[in-house]
This record gives structure tokens, sequence and C-alpha cells, in this order.
């Protein structure tokens, strides 16, 4: 499959920038990335991207609010924890794929392939 774009949600810059990076090697175009929902929200509302990557926990709040309007654009994603998603994973997400932090960037592109060629 060829490279796409994909947001990037994270709130840790060190965190942040190895996942752009990470992604920008193998060819992908990332928007962002973006550290709080109403930035993650305000890219989806203007930009075009394939895909999207969640860090699940953005500080004093999850990122559910962000995850939501993707569903509601029809755009697919991936949860990031470093915890475990069986129990931190809201109830309205339980199936979604979630990776557990650290994640490797093949890993992270892989998930990413399989999300846009099913959706």
């Amino acid at each position: 499959m060829e490279p796409q774009s994909v947001l990037v949600v994270e709130d840790n810059p060190v965190l942040a920038e190895a996942i752009t990076f990470a992604l920008g090697t193998f060819g992908w175009t990332v928007v962002g990335p973006h550290a709080t929902n109403a930035a993650a929200i305000a890219a989806i509302d203007a930009e075009t991207f394939h895909a999207a990557v969640l860090d699940l926990d953005l500080g004093e709040t999850l990122s559910a609010p962000t995850a939501t309007r993707l569903r509601e654009r029809g755009i697919p994603f991936v949860f990031m924890t470093g915890h475990d998603a069986s129990v931190v994973l809201p109830a309205e997400f339980h199936g979604e794929r979630c990776l557990v932090k650290p994640v490797e960037p093949e890993q992270l592109v892989e998930a990413l392939e399989a999300l846009i060629s099913a959706s």
C-alpha cells in the first residue's frame, strides 16, 4: 500500500516527535502532531487525511472526543496507550484497535495500513 496521510494526537512532545519521525521514514505525511482534543478536532474539520493515531490518555482527559469526531467523519483510527487497554478504554470504543506503548514503527504502520484497507 502507498503511504498515506495520518493525523497524530499525542500530548507527550518527545513521543509526538518520535511518532512523526517514524511515520515520515515510511513515507507517511503527518497532520499535526496535536496535543489536545480541541486542536485535533479543529484539524479533523480543516484537514484531509486517511487515518489517525490517538494517544488514549491526553493528560487530564481521554481522546474520546477526538475519536468520536473521527467516527462521525468515517476516518479510521488506532489508539495507543501505556496502560492496560481493557481497563482504560471507554466502553463505546471496545473493539477499536489499541496498541500498547512502546509501539514499534513497523507495528504502527501495519496497523494504519490495515485500517485504511478495511475502510
